[in-house]
């Protein structure tokens, strides 16, 4: 088995991501500035022989890497243990309003971490998520046995699956202590002879002039 290197991508902003409603398992649109993220994305990453590419299966993920692979001959095998956290009831809502009527669990959800259950949204712990996020580098990793490799997939799972089951950063502070992956910004991440090194996160120097805020 020899060396492997992922590039780690998150999703391009989408139209909830834009009205701050909850998304998880459910599903809404790029947006052109997510569209143009992904176009620069790949833009970026253009000189990268790619030996193979895995999504989440949510559309906004699909899409997104269409857009970074562009005419590339190459196939995309989607995962579903690369999809976001599952919110449950919560999804399609706005924070606001999750906010107001879940309070004392949703703020359990993003300071408490490691004792969040989940039990009124009825969606996935962060366990849970660590579980079978590691459990699908793993499926990958068994299929490919060296080269370069694209995944893209969503926020919350992707820092949980970098920063807490791939590096062994702390569940309960990790929000706290690991980087904000942003919508199109680029992590990458060597395998080699069992352990995982990041050499790269969150970069977004290439959505600079194309992403607000950038």
């Amino acid at each position: 088995m020899g060396k492997r290197t992922f590039y780690f991508v998150r999703h391009g902003k989408t139209e909830w991501n834009l009205a701050r409603r909850m998304q998880g398992w459910g599903d809404s649109p790029l947006i052109e500035e997510g569209i143009n993220g992904a176009i620069a994305t790949g833009e970026a990453l253009s000189d990268i022989d790619f030996t193979a590419v895995y999504s989440s299966p949510s559309k906004r993920t699909v899409d997104t890497t269409g857009y970074i692979i562009g005419d590339r001959n190459i196939d995309v095998t989607t995962l579903d243990g690369l999809r976001e956290m599952s919110f449950g009831i919560w999804e399609g809502e706005r924070f606001i309003d999750i906010t107001a009527n879940y309070g004392e669990e949703y703020a359990m959800m993003l300071d408490n971490p490691e004792y969040y259950k989940a039990e009124v949204s009825q969606g996935e712990t962060y366990h849970q998520v660590k579980e079978r996020t590691k459990l699908a580098i793993e499926q990958i990793l068994e299929e490919q046995s060296e080269g370069n490799i694209l995944v893209v997939s969503h926020g919350m799972a992707l820092r949980v699956l970098i920063f807490v089951a791939l590096q062994e950063a702390d569940l309960q502070t990790h929000r706290t202590e690991t980087p904000h992956l942003l919508n199109t910004g680029i992590t990458v991440v060597e395998y080699e002879d069992g352990e995982f090194r990041v050499l790269k996160a969150n970069d977004i120097s290439h959505l600079e002039g194309i992403v607000e805020g950038v």
